[in-house]
C-alpha cells in the first residue's frame, strides 16, 4: 500500500510539474521575444509568430507568417515553428494524460505519459536548436551585431526541459516503484 501512494504522490508531483511546463512553452510560444535585432535605432522583436518594434506596434496575422516563408531566415523559422507547435499540442495531451495517470495510476496510462511527456520535450527542444541556428546563420551572413536571442526562447526551452524531466521522473514511477 506504501508503494501505490508513492506513485500517486509522485503521479501529481509529475501533473503539477506538467502543468508548469505547459505554460512555459504556451508562454514561450506566444511571446514574441524570441530574438532581438537592433537597427538604425529601432529595436525590433520577433517571435515564432509574432513581431513587435520597439514604438509597440506589434503585427500577428497570417501576411506575418507567410512572410516568414520567404527569405534567408524561412527555412528555419518555418521548421522551428512546426516543431513548436507540436511540442504545444503534445504537451497539452501530456497535461491529459498526466492528470488521467495521477487519479488512475495505471501502467498503460503512465507508458502513454511518458510518450507524450518526451516528445513534447524534444520536439521543443530540437524547436529552440534549429531557431538558435537560424539566428546564428542570419547573423553571420548579414554581420549583425546586435541580433540576440532573448528571453521567450528562454521560457519555452524551460518548458521543454519540464517536459522531459517529467518523462523521466515518470519512467522511475512506472517501471520502478
Amino acid at each position: 500500500m506504501t508503494i501505490f501512494k508513492n506513485n500517486c504522490l509522485i503521479a501529481c508531483l509529475c501533473y503539477l510539474c506538467t502543468i508548469i511546463g505547459y505554460i512555459l512553452l504556451t508562454a514561450g510560444f506566444v511571446t514574441p521575444a524570441w530574438k532581438i535585432e537592433t537597427s538604425g535605432g529601432v529595436t525590433r522583436y520577433s517571435g515564432l509568430i509574432m513581431a513587435c518594434y520597439s514604438n509597440l506596434s506589434c503585427t500577428f496575422d497570417v501576411d506575418t507568417i507567410k512572410s516568414y516563408a520567404s527569405g534567408d531566415f524561412s527555412g528555419f523559422q518555418i521548421g522551428a515553428m512546426t516543431l513548436g507547435i507540436a511540442a504545444w499540442v503534445f504537451g497539452l495531451v501530456e497535461l491529459v494524460v498526466v492528470m488521467v495517470y495521477s487519479c488512475f495510476p495505471l501502467t498503460v496510462t503512465g507508458i502513454l505519459s511518458i510518450i507524450f511527456a518526451f516528445v513534447s520535450g524534444i520536439s521543443g527542444v530540437v524547436c529552440v536548436i534549429i531557431y538558435g541556428s537560424g539566428i546564428s546563420t542570419i547573423s553571420a551572413l548579414y554581420n549583425l551585431s546586435q541580433l540576440t536571442a532573448s528571453w521567450s526562447l528562454g521560457l519555452f526551452t524551460g518548458g521543454s526541459a519540464l517536459m522531459i524531466a517529467v518523462g523521466i521522473i515518470l519512467i522511475v514511477n512506472v517501471c520502478v516503484l
